[in-house]
């Protein structure tokens, strides 16, 4: 009785607000939360992500969206004693670290028959970066609505904050940030530097017969500024001398992706396959591969599957040890990285989802006030294979991931 007073107050809250222009579906109101755990014994990390996405179509050609979320991070760094990057002995513990970013966004979206066009501003905070973006998406449908095209272009405008290095020094004598105390403020060893992102994305979705469709996305991003963690250090000498990691001011990442869905009839189930081809100016190649099956278990419930597996190559400037020289190939005395994510690496994803949705109508609301009700409820599982990176010669075990998500979202 008390969720059914307070989706009526909300309901009623809209309808005042939207006058004359209320009707069927006007609100639709999605909160989320998702859990994301690396439970490793020596550098555990945990994010809790809320979030609430809000949409009000006061007409049948305009939408008004808003949304917020939030990464509560915590967890601690790896501990390190000794090893192959130095022939100093090195013994450090575990540190841990506590963080929270915050973002907000809004926007519209017109529609006119079979178009339609939207733009959304998103700002960002946290404790060591600020970020400013606007997107804008374009789409049209043709062809007895078999076939939709889709144009977009993100464009960013972001902050980090660094150690209070200048840019005249060497990038041999630059040190790693060591806590975010200072940021954005006047402190002498605290600065800021640009990152400057440009994202592009085309795609092409064709409904072939009532049983197949497909779907082709090509996409491509700009990525130019301070590149690097700032609190990630690297061993550069054999003598264990440190500095912050220095990556190329540019990047340029282009990536493919085809993905097909058929619905099989005998088994009553939709099966989808999808295959992603990514490549950087960094020289990194990735290969990504996805199978999918779902099925109604009941009439209001469905069920998912999935598995997932991804491969890359490393950097070209990747090492996993900067104090033997100059190798054969490779420019490994100009750049310098400590990123795992940079390195030769793969991982296996395995997982579900249940979803259970209920539809109602203007005369029959689900609770007295929604014309349709779902929730959903999945789990990840997720083992990265490091090939080449250890932390000074030591293998990490933070390498296995767990993603517990769960979703409500409502018309009204």
């Amino acid at each position: 009785m008390q969720l059914r007073q307070i989706l009526s107050c909300l309901a009623a809250g809209s309808s005042l607000l939207l006058g004359s222009a209320a009707r069927a579906q006007v609100v639709d109101v999605a909160p989320r939360a998702t859990v994301y755990l690396e439970p490793s014994k020596t550098s555990k990390l945990l994010v809790i992500n809320p979030s609430a996405a809000l949409q009000v179509t006061p007409t049948e050609w305009l939408d008004v969206h808003a949304g917020y979320e939030a990464d509560i991070v915590s967890g601690a760094t790896e501990s390190l004693k000794g090893g192959r990057l130095s022939p100093v002995d090195i013994v450090s513990s575990a540190t841990d670290f506590k963080d929270t970013r915050h973002q907000v966004s809004g926007g519209f979206g017109l529609k006119r028959d079979d178009t339609k066009l939207s733009a959304t501003y998103t700002y960002g905070t946290e404790s060591d970066y600020h970020s400013n973006a606007f997107s804008v998406q374009s789409g049209t449908t043709f062809l007895q609505k078999n076939t939709e095209l889709t144009l977009a272009y993100g464009r960013g405008f972001d902050r980090v904050c660094t150690s209070g290095f200048s840019v005249n020094d060497s990038v041999s004598v630059r040190t790693a940030l060591d806590s975010s105390k200072g940021c954005f403020t006047r402190a002498e060893n605290r600065a800021t530097r640009k990152v400057d992102l440009d994202n592009f994305q085309a795609g092409w979705t064709q409904t072939w017969t009532p049983l197949l469709a497909t779907q082709l996305v090509l996409y491509g991003a700009l990525q130019h500024g301070f590149l690097e963690n700032p609190y990630r250090g690297v061993v550069i000498a054999p003598a264990g001398d440190e500095a912050l990691e220095n990556h190329p001011e540019n990047r340029l990442r282009l990536a493919a992706a085809l993905r097909g869905k058929y619905y099989l009839k005998p088994l009553k189930t939709a099966l989808s396959a999808g295959v992603r081809l990514y490549r950087d100016t960094w020289d990194i190649l990735g290969q990504t591969y996805e199978l999918e099956a779902e099925r109604y278990v009941l009439p209001d419930v469905r069920v998912l599957v999935h598995g997932r597996y991804y491969t890359q190559s490393g950097a070209l400037f990747w090492s996993d040890d900067y104090t033997g020289g100059e190798p054969q190939d490779g420019p490994r005395g100009q750049y310098w990285t400590g990123d795992r994510e940079l390195s030769p690496l793969s991982n296996y994803l395995l997982g579900g989802r249940m979803l259970f949705k209920r539809n109602g109508d203007p005369e029959h609301r689900i609770a007295g006030v929604m014309l349709s009700f779902e929730t959903s409820v999945s789990f990840d599982l997720m083992r990265t294979h490091l090939r080449e990176f250890t932390w000074g010669g030591v293998k990490p075990d933070d390498t296995l991931a767990m993603l517990l998500s769960i979703g409500v979202r409502a018309n009204f």
